[in-house]
């Protein structure tokens, strides 16, 4: 089973190396500045916040696919781990290194990129899949991840051969057949991500102060209002289920840290995605987050000023660095 990674970023090192651990065939389509650092650093360099430590080296690191696409043309399997907004540019170029039996997994955080790239891929076996973790990008080819959790996949021939292989090595890898209530329930945690840039603070920081906690508990309701309204179900991904989650944050200092410390339970260095592409001036994937809620709750009757304003913000960010 051969597979590629399209668009190694930090998620897309980051399950490149556990997959080549796992003793995966894997590919890595990046861009050259990633294919420089992992060979002057002689590959993925693995780390995590419970002291995990490891390096290794993809079977191949792809940076010319545009140019010569015929020599890649037949990965099994090929991970798409781009940006929201970067997905439906990359269609034609999917249909190149896949063949009919391929499995193609988005990897994408919120709502909307998938929908825009199902019908030109309808010869493939189309899947969804999420990081419910934070990985962070480090000098020297490191790949950090500051929080719990494991990928999860939708589940099928492939990501079972896939799943069997993490677990092996006890990296963990879960399979489910419905994804949407997986990929609801994460965005209510997503929306930490923008509050996250917007502090500019190491998310076990921001989550130590109870002014940012009410900020993302009003910005969980107005989802959760949302999804009252739509009927969707939350996959819950904490001990509490999801709407008692703003509750949780909402308390005082001292009793959010007795009640919640496996919310704290992360690296002190941890930030959002979003944090880093603001940092390294990038388009973040705010209007598929916080903007995905607002659009919802346009469409179902539902106030969301919380997450109106917090979009605004990031739009602000983005265009002043």
């Amino acid at each position: 089973m051969r597979i590629a990674i399209f668009g190694a970023g930090s998620t897309g090192c980051y399950l490149a190396g556990q997959l080549c651990l796992s003793g995966l065939d894997v590919s890595l389509i990046c861009r050259p500045s990633i294919k420089q650092t992992l060979v002057e650093n002689n590959g993925i360099t693995l780390s995590d916040y419970q002291g995990f430590l490891q390096t290794v080296m993809p079977q191949t690191l792809i940076t010319d696919i545009e140019q010569a696409p015929t020599a890649y043309a037949a990965f099994d399997v090929v991970f798409v781990t781009l940006k929201c907004h970067q997905v439906s540019s990359i269609a034609n170029t999917l249909i190149t290194i896949t063949h009919s039996n391929s499995s193609i997994i988005f990897m994408q955080n919120g709502l909307g990129s998938f929908d825009t790239i199902t019908d030109v891929l309808s010869h493939c076996n189309l899947l969804q899949g999420i990081t419910p973790f934070n990985v962070l990008q480090q000098p020297n080819g490191r790949f950090h991840k500051g929080t719990e959790g494991a990928f999860t996949l939708q589940k099928n021939d492939h990501t079972k051969v896939i799943q069997i292989a993490m677990l092996a090595q006890e990296f963990g890898c879960s399979l489910h057949q419905d994804m949407a209530p997986i990929i609801y329930g994460k965005l209510l945690l997503n929306l930490n991500n923008a509050l996250n840039a917007i502090t500019g603070l190491p998310i076990k920081q921001q989550l130590s102060q109870r002014d940012c906690r009410r900020q993302l508990a009003a910005a969980m309701t107005e989802w959760l209002n949302v999804c009252q309204a739509a009927n969707i179900e939350l996959h819950q991904y904490t001990k509490v289920t999801p709407k008692w989650l703003p509750v949780i944050l909402s308390l005082p200092n001292m009793l959010f840290t007795l009640l919640a410390k496996q919310m704290l339970d992360i690296d002190p260095q941890a930030r959002s995605s979003m944090w880093e592409d603001i940092q390294a001036k990038r388009k973040t994937e705010i209007e598929y987050i916080n903007g995905a809620v607002v659009r919802l709750g346009e469409k179902y009757g539902v106030k969301t000023p919380v997450n109106s304003a917090i979009v605004a913000q990031i739009h602000q960010l983005e265009q002043s660095l």
